[in-house]
């Protein structure tokens, strides 16, 4: 047996049965919207939400390190996606591109990931979704080596855990990756301090009158997110959402005008973070210069976004 199929059977044996020995259903929040869409209120909701306030980005490799080749490779793939591709995922029919476009829902189906070819590219655009069928293509992509390309946007549990998938990203420029914590009636905001040491984070946790179920279930997201990243984090002090010292002191402020979490706020997480927190090599093709520059991706997405410089 090659050591692949080896790494592949280890990944199968720990990742899956771990992940589907819980069915949970799940709300999440709909940024697209400025109204909250969500679905009925089962411990899944809890876990959507809770692993999204856990999750993080990547380490970064210069710009220059991709060749123009690599670059026109991703470019076409891109625009192979933007075409007649079936929504939300196809397969080409080499077996060498996979596109996913849109929401994540329950139960993706994920069959054409398990066809994409060893080493191919996953090319990918999405609002985010469920953390837990995120986690699940997320493991596929890894098995499958592939590179992650992302375009256009990718919020949340994109940027949670797609983003993050596999060992190499490459991210377009014009496009918009950000995080947010999560929604939910029985979470409540709180400062919390960080493990960094720095300033203090704001977080969402169950609030005292949160039912056993729900404080169940937010204890279950934590602990699959730690699963998540105890292969793809490198400092012991990241935490997620990433959050780095300039977007927590602006939260700080956002939280102390009103006394309650800011609504449909994201932000972004500068690249030159990356490399001493996770594993994946992420390039930015052009990271935004500027906070007018966020605004004009986040308009049509219909979001508030805070740049980190």
């Amino acid at each position: 047996m090659s050591r692949c199929s080896v790494d592949r059977a280890c990944r199968r044996r720990h990742s899956f049965r771990r992940i589907g020995a819980r069915r949970y259903r799940f709300q999440w929040q709909c940024f697209r919207r400025r109204n909250i869409r969500a679905l009925p209120f089962s411990i899944r909701n809890v876990v959507a939400g809770c692993v999204a306030a856990l999750a993080g980005l990547g380490a970064t490799i210069s710009l220059a390190e991709v060749s123009e080749p690599e670059r026109g490779i991703y470019a076409r793939a891109v625009e192979h996606c933007r075409g007649h591709a079936k929504r939300p995922m196809a397969l080409d029919l080499d077996k060498r591109v996979l596109c996913f476009d849109g929401q994540i829902f329950p139960d993706l189906d994920i069959s054409l990931a398990n066809r994409l070819e060893d080493g191919g590219l996953a090319v990918v655009r999405s609002f985010g979704g469920d953390p837990l069928s995120a986690i699940r293509l997320a493991e596929v992509l890894r098995e499958r080596y592939a590179t992650v390309v992302v375009y256009d946007y990718c919020l949340s549990a994109c940027a949670s855990f797609l983003l993050v998938a596999s060992t190499k990203a490459f991210v377009l420029k014009n496009t918009l990756v950000a995080w947010h914590s999560p929604v939910g009636g029985h979470l409540c905001p709180l400062l919390q301090q960080a493990k960094d040491e720095g300033p203090r984070r704001l977080e969402k946790n169950t609030c005292p009158d949160a039912p056993a179920e729900y404080r169940s279930a937010y204890e279950y997201a934590s602990e699959l997110n730690k699963w998540f990243y105890e292969t793809r984090a490198i400092a012991p002090t990241f935490e997620n959402p990433p959050q780095s010292i300039i977007v927590r002191r602006i939260l700080q402020n956002k939280f102390g005008e009103r006394g309650e979490y800011p609504p449909n706020l994201m932000w972004t997480w500068n690249p030159r973070y990356y490399a001493s927190q996770i594993k994946t090599k992420i390039v930015y093709e052009a990271y935004p210069q500027s906070q007018d520059e966020v605004d004009v991706l986040a308009k049509w997405l219909q979001v508030r976004v805070i740049y980190d410089p």
